[in-house]
């Protein structure tokens, strides 16, 4: 594995759904063999990945800090 913010991404659960990246945060509700994301919208556990949903919004702050890629 590289260095970087990357790393903290790759280290969440389902590193490409949506729910990572909503404006609504998501609660992460951590067991001893599971991960679950719980959304605040929905109030519900949705299936991971989550790929599409009509209630998100981007976040105004990247996940990554605000760095683009060049």
């Amino acid at each position: 594995m590289g260095a970087g913010g990357d790393d903290e991404v790759d280290r969440r659960p389902f590193p490409k759904s949506l729910c990572h990246r909503c404006a609504a945060p998501p609660q992460y509700i951590h067991t001893e063999r599971s991960t679950f994301i719980r959304c605040p919208i929905f109030k519900k556990y949705p299936p991971q990945p989550v790929v599409a949903c009509d209630a998100f919004q981007e976040s105004p702050s990247p996940p990554d800090g605000g760095r683009r890629q060049a």
